[in-house]
């Protein structure tokens, strides 16, 4: 007997939790995934999760707005160090 697994729509029913990091404003997007913004809503980039040797790493990536992209920044082992590279 063969059975079929149906993709699960997740549906979030409480709001994303926001929090600060300095001067700045992290936001889950999704699971593995966050949105780093100024206090007055500029994005200055996200921070995403990567697996690395078998093992959870984080990579930020910077948004340039003057050329509209992303720079991809140092891959750290901690989501605060990531938060940390796009503060300077």
């Amino acid at each position: 007997m063969h059975t079929t697994i149906e993709p699960q729509l997740r549906i979030r029913t409480a709001p994303p939790v926001a929090r600060l990091r300095g001067d700045l404003r992290v936001l889950d997007v999704r699971d593995d995934l966050s949105r780093v913004t100024r206090a007055n809503g500029e994005i200055v980039g996200y921070v995403d999760r990567v697996d690395v040797a078998g093992d959870t790493a984080f990579r930020a990536r910077r948004y340039v707005a003057a050329e509209r992209r992303f720079v991809d920044l140092p891959t750290v082992w901690s989501a605060d160090d990531a938060v940390d590279c796009l503060r300077w």
